[in-house]
C-alpha cells in the first residue's frame, strides 16, 4: 500500500491531533463553526473527496500521450490547491511573498478569477522545478503578473530575497541555473505528481 509523502499537519487549535482533510488545518471536532458551516459535514467532505479520487483515478489509468494536456492541468490544479492550503492560516488568509499584503483564498478580482495563486520563482515552463514546493508560494495574481512582465522587477527581487532567507543563496542560484536546462514532462512524471497531491 502506497502512503502519501505529504506530512500530515497537527490541528491549528493546538490539541496536537492530526487535521481533518478539508477543514482548513483543523480537526472536524475543533473547527470553528463558520468553517464547518462552509465546508459541511465529514460525510459531505468524504463524498467530495471520493468523487475527486474517482476522477483522478480514471485519468491516471489512461496511457495515451494525447492525455498529457489533461494530466498537466490536473497536476497543476492539485499542486496549486496544496500550496494554497499549506500557506494559508485557519481563516484561509495568505501573506504574499512579494508585496507582503494579506489576501483570502476565496477573494476574487473584478473579472471573477481568484486573487490567490501559486507563484513560481522559476517559471512554470521549467518543468524540472514546476512542482518543486521549495520555490512555489501562495501570493496574489497582481504580483504574479508583475513577475511575468518584469523578470528583473521589484516583485521578483522581493520573492528572491524571501527564498534566499529560507534556502540560502547557493540553492536559489541552482534554481536559477535550471532555466538553461532543457527538460520535458513525461506522462509518468505527471501521474506521480497527481498521485502525490490527490485527495486521500
Amino acid at each position: 500500500m502506497a502512503y502519501s509523502t505529504i506530512k500530515r499537519k497537527t490541528c491549528k487549535c493546538g490539541c496536537g491531533k492530526p487535521t481533518s482533510l478539508g477543514y482548513n488545518g483543523f480537526r472536524f471536532s475543533c473547527a470553528p463553526a463558520e468553517i464547518k458551516e462552509r465546508v459541511g459535514t465529514k460525510k459531505d467532505v468524504a463524498k467530495r473527496n471520493k468523487n475527486a479520487r474517482n476522477k483522478v483515478s480514471n485519468l491516471l489509468h489512461k496511457d495515451s500521450e494525447a492525455d498529457k494536456t489533461k494530466l498537466l492541468a490536473m497536476a497543476d490544479k492539485l499542486f496549486g490547491d496544496y500550496i494554497k492550503e499549506r500557506d494559508s492560516d485557519a481563516n484561509g488568509n495568505i501573506i504574499c511573498p512579494c508585496c507582503k499584503l494579506s489576501y483570502n483564498v476565496k477573494d476574487k478580482a473584478s473579472d471573477g478569477t481568484y486573487i490567490v495563486q501559486p507563484l513560481h520563482f522559476v517559471s512554470r515552463s521549467v518543468y524540472s522545478l514546476r512542482f518543486d514546493e521549495r520555490q512555489v508560494y501562495a501570493g496574489d495574481c497582481y504580483c504574479n503578473l508583475q513577475m511575468y512582465l518584469q523578470p528583473e522587477g521589484e516583485a521578483v527581487k522581493s520573492y528572491q530575497d524571501m527564498l534566499v532567507e529560507k534556502l540560502g543563496i547557493v540553492e536559489v542560484m541552482r534554481m536559477v541555473a535550471q532555466k538553461r536546462v532543457v527538460n520535458k514532462l513525461s506522462v509518468d512524471m505527471l501521474k506521480d505528481v497527481i498521485d502525490k497531491y490527490k485527495p486521500k
